[in-house]
């Protein structure tokens, strides 16, 4: 796995770049054959991503990322789906809507 780090200058590859690397992970790990999780693939509304599973993938988002996740920022709406998860942390890792 390559680290993905996002920066101010950087923001919109680094979160392209962090979805696509987010996505084949997600798809490697945890999609059932004959599916393909997509960047709006609900991932616990859908049964993908369980209590057990949120920590591997809170795990590998900060290993992508290079930095820890806040406490504050980890709500299951932050990781509902691929898309949200690189909305919210290629930017710096803090939800603006809160």
């Amino acid at each position: 796995m390559t680290a993905v780090v996002a920066t101010a200058s950087s923001g919109a590859a680094s979160r392209a770049a962090l979805l696509a690397e987010l996505l084949a992970w997600l798809n490697a790990r945890f999609a059932p054959d004959g599916r393909t999780i997509l960047a709006d693939t609900p991932l616990f509304a859908g049964g993908l991503i369980d209590s057990l599973r949120i920590l591997e993938l809170i795990a590998w988002t900060e290993c992508a990322i290079g930095r820890e996740i806040a406490d504050g920022d980890i709500r299951m709406d932050n990781f509902a789906t691929a898309a949200r998860i690189a909305d919210v942390f290629a930017r710096g890792g803090h939800d603006e809507r809160r």
